[in-house]
């Protein structure tokens, strides 16, 4: 009688896991040098190079896929600059904050700092350049308030498709939800 043969399983070379992907974003920027950090803080400003080639070394690692890499580079790009903005400035190092976690959501967040809804209904409601804009005031605000952590996963969703994939939507709803959950 032949034994059977055991079946082995490849594991895939690329996680598909957005929150693998996060984690090392914020692992990658909280050790990258100062220099790399301002680039990506000036990425909307100055559309340098620089900037660029610093999210295409970030976006290179075989965690992401090749679709990740030429078709979501804004998407990257917007997530690299709004976790540069919350990590901030100074030496590299494990004292810099740690920008992705998933017991932090966005719109809980937003809804604890007393965010007007006004700014809440714009950030959900606009799309394409206008929602980087937003997104830009939202990091811009939270670096303010000190804070600089929370689940990035949420902010890659909604930037889906310039605000206008399946995958936004999703993000809005679940932004709008924690916000209006964590409001006093």
């Amino acid at each position: 009688m032949e034994s059977n043969p055991t079946t082995v399983t490849e594991q895939p070379t690329g996680f598909t896991d957005d929150h693998i992907k996060m984690n090392w974003i914020a692992h990658q920027l909280r050790h990258s040098s100062t220099g790399q950090r301002a680039a990506l803080r000036r990425v909307p400003l100055t559309k340098s190079f620089e900037a660029d080639a610093v999210v295409i070394t970030l976006i290179a690692d075989p965690k992401f896929t090749a679709d990740d890499r030429y078709h979501d580079l804004d998407r990257w790009r917007m997530i690299a600059h709004v976790a540069a903005m919350l990590v901030g400035t100074g030496e590299p190092g494990p004292n810099r904050p740690f920008v992705h976690t998933k017991a932090k959501t966005l719109g809980n967040i937003l809804g604890k700092l007393d965010y007007s809804e006004t700014r809440m209904l714009r950030l959900l409601s606009v799309r394409g350049k206008a929602l980087d804009d937003q997104v830009r005031r939202v990091a811009r605000l939270l670096a303010q308030k000190n804070e600089r952590q929370f689940d990035f996963q949420t902010l890659y969703h909604l930037l889906d498709g310039g605000g206008d994939g399946d995958c936004a939507k999703a993000a809005r709803i679940r932004i709008a939800h924690d916000y209006y959950a964590a409001k006093p």
